[in-house]
């Protein structure tokens, strides 16, 4: 009778034990999972959160003031955090170096801009070489040679000679006085005396020159007669007809130097 009673408890209680134990056991799981979910989360965040960039470097305070970093905390770094705090340390110098080398490009722009303007400046206001000079008289005087009626017999390549001609001309007479000509004057040199000088070399040049070749060399000649060499014969010939043009013209130059000067 008693081990009635006894296999009766029993049978009551065991499935209450059960249901206990299976409780128990679902949250110790629920709490072991949630655990899980946290280590994986931090796990996932490592390097970002286990390293706090902010904990370790300079900051701005809220008034404005700069923070130090704090170094004591670097003892307590794990190896592999060392080497992350290492990284970022090597990023964030590499970043200031770039910032320093943009500042220097930057300043660098800025006086080439600086040199161009006053280069540009410069060669505004700057008298032009006496190089220029004669270029721009060659170019006037064959202007005024090609729109006169008389120029019409001459080719390109004869009024090319002809304009040359006159540029050693003015070259020749500006340097022996040792003028300093503006425009006015140097224009009225090339109106006034060095058309009928040019015409005057052009007939000369029909009489001396046998062919196209000789006139191309009389270009060079007459635009750097001290590194261009003539034929023998043309130089000959040269010599013979050119003082009847020279003179005349340098003789009129001559007359007429103090009304240049005067401008």
């Amino acid at each position: 009778m008693k081990l009635g009673k006894v296999s009766i408890l029993l049978l009551v209680l065991a499935p209450m034990l059960l249901a206990i134990a299976a409780v128990a056991s679902y949250f110790a799981y629920q709490k072991m999972q949630s655990q899980h979910e946290v280590n994986l989360a931090d796990l996932e965040k490592f390097g970002y959160e286990m390293v706090p960039s902010n904990t370790y470097t300079e900051s701005t305070g809220t008034l404005g003031a700069q923070q130090l970093p704090a170094t004591f905390a670097e003892k307590k770094l794990t190896p592999t955090e060392r080497v992350i705090r290492g990284l970022m340390q090597d990023k964030e110098n590499l970043l200031a170096e770039q910032d320093a080398l943009k500042s220097e490009i930057d300043a660098l722009k800025q006086q080439i801009t600086e040199l161009q303007e006053y280069k540009r400046l410069n060669q505004h206001f700057a008298p032009e070489t006496f190089e220029d000079e004669l270029i721009r008289t060659k170019a006037q005087l064959k202007a005024i040679l090609a729109r006169m009626p008389e120029a019409d017999q001459f080719s390109n390549i004869r009024l090319e000679i002809m304009a040359a001609a006159g540029m050693q001309e003015y070259r020749r007479f500006v340097s022996a006085n040792r003028l300093m000509l503006e425009q006015p004057q140097r224009g009225k040199i090339v109106s006034d005396h060095l058309p009928a000088f040019a015409f005057c070399v052009g007939n000369a040049t029909d009489l001396a020159a046998n062919s196209r070749a000789e006139e191309r060399l009389l270009i060079d000649w007459f635009n750097q007669p001290d590194s261009t060499a003539l034929p023998t014969a043309l130089a000959e010939d040269l010599a013979k007809l050119l003082p009847a043009c020279q003179k005349p013209l340098r003789e009129q130059l001559e007359a007429s130097l103090p009304e240049i000067i005067a401008g």
